[in-house]
């Protein structure tokens, strides 16, 4: 899949290779505030090393852009919500497109799933519910948005059966 802008975009499940760039990526200062709350920092230092664990429990996936590791979707491995992030230098609607991937054959199996989005991440927000658009989600059957002081909650459906 190409984004606006013709770059390769790819999601795949994460690997053992994967590991040392989630835990990296994740203990990025520059998430605290965007992808997560300050308070929550320090559990992250939990979070980013078992995010990329191959283990039972839910789909994890890497994004890719031009071949190069760019974001991570999947459930987070405390809370069991789904979860994504891109790097500054990907976004540009490579998010939207990434989303719609997994959500349509990432989550195999996968049982029904919440996305927090902060009232900060706007981007993020625009991001889902463009991603639900493409996939022809309708509101109310598809997912669910329920608006929270701190952000929205937004829960999807039941991953595709497999095959």
């Amino acid at each position: 899949m190409t984004d606006g802008r013709q770059r390769q975009v790819a999601v795949r499940p994460a690997t053992w290779a994967d590991w040392a760039w989630l835990v990296r990526r994740g203990l990025d200062p520059e998430l605290v505030g965007r992808q997560y709350h300050w308070a929550e920092a320090p559990l992250q230092l939990l979070i980013a090393p078992l995010r990329g664990l191959p283990r039972p429990g839910g789909p994890r996936a890497v994004i890719e852009v031009g071949g190069r590791r760019a974001g991570w979707i999947g459930r987070n491995p405390l809370s069991g919500n789904l979860e994504y992030f891109l790097a500054p230098w990907a976004r540009g609607g490579v998010g939207r497109r990434a989303i719609a991937e997994f959500l349509r054959s990432g989550r195999r199996a996968d049982p029904p799933r919440r996305f927090f989005v902060s009232r900060r991440n706007e981007r993020s927000r625009a991001a889902l519910l463009g991603a639900f658009a493409d996939l022809g989600w309708v509101d109310g059957v598809d997912f669910e948005v329920e608006a929270g002081r701190a952000g929205w909650w937004i829960s999807v459906g039941p991953g595709p059966a497999d095959p």
